[in-house]
C-alpha cells in the first residue's frame, strides 16, 4: 500500500484538488444570492403644434416641437371654397399671375417635400426633411396665400379657408442624410398593422 501512495501520490493529490474545486464551486453557485434586476421603460411621447403668424395677408405656418422627444413631421394643406385645379403651389409671390387662382407660396422646397414616387401615389403630405428637435420650430411650410384678383369678392372669401393639418412621430432612426423615404418610412412604421 505504501508503494501505491508513493508512486501515485501526485496523481491522488491532483484528483482530490480537482474534486474540492468542483464541489466547492458548485456549492458556491448554489449558495450565491442574486438580487432581482428591475428594468424601467418609459413610453416615447411626441407633442407638436402648428404655429401661425397672420399679418397683412401673410399666413406663415411652421411646426413647433414642445417635447419631450425628437420628431419627424408631415403636414397637409387643405383649401376649401375653390376648385382644386385653381390652387397652385409656387416658390415666390411673383409667380402668382393668374387672377382666377389661389397661390400657396412655399419658399422652402428643400425642407418640405412631397413623396412623388409614381409607384406609391401622392398622399398630399409635405414631409419635413429634418429631425424636429425638442424646443425647435420647423422652417415655414407656408409663407403666404395669394388670392387672384377675380376671386377677391365678398361672396368668395366668406367660404374660402386654408386649413393646415399635421402629424408627428417619434424620430427613432436619425441617419445623417434624411430624405422623403426616411420620414415617410417612420410614419409607415408607426401605422398599426392589420392582421387578417
Amino acid at each position: 500500500m505504501k508503494t501505491f501512495f508513493k508512486t501515485h501520490a501526485k496523481l491522488c493529490i491532483a484528483v482530490l484538488a480537482l474534486l474540492l474545486v468542483t464541489v466547492g464551486g458548485t456549492l458556491a453557485l448554489m449558495v450565491s444570492n442574486s438580487a432581482a434586476v428591475t428594468n424601467i421603460f418609459s413610453v416615447g411621447q411626441v407633442d407638436t403644434e402648428i404655429q401661425e403668424d397672420l399679418t397683412e395677408g401673410n399666413k406663415q405656418v411652421s411646426i413647433y416641437n414642445k417635447g419631450p422627444s425628437d420628431a419627424y413631421v408631415r403636414a397637409r394643406i387643405m383649401v376649401s371654397g375653390v376648385n382644386m385645379d385653381q390652387v397652385k403651389v409656387v416658390d415666390s409671390e411673383q409667380e402668382a399671375t393668374d387672377p382666377n387662382c389661389i397661390y400657396l407660396v412655399m419658399q422652402n422646397p428643400t425642407d418640405w417635400q412631397q413623396d412623388d414616387d409614381p409607384n406609391k401615389g401622392n398622399d398630399d403630405f409635405y414631409y419635413y426633411l429634418n429631425v424636429l428637435k425638442v424646443g425647435e420650430k420647423s422652417s415655414n411650410l407656408l409663407e403666404k396665400v395669394v388670392v387672384g384678383k377675380n376671386l377677391q369678392t365678398e361672396d368668395f372669401l366668406k367660404d374660402f379657408t386654408v386649413t393646415i393639418y399635421h402629424e408627428s412621430v417619434l424620430a427613432v432612426n436619425q441617419p445623417e442624410t434624411i430624405d422623403v423615404s426616411v420620414v415617410k418610412g417612420a410614419f409607415d412604421a408607426a401605422q398599426p398593422s392589420s392582421t387578417t
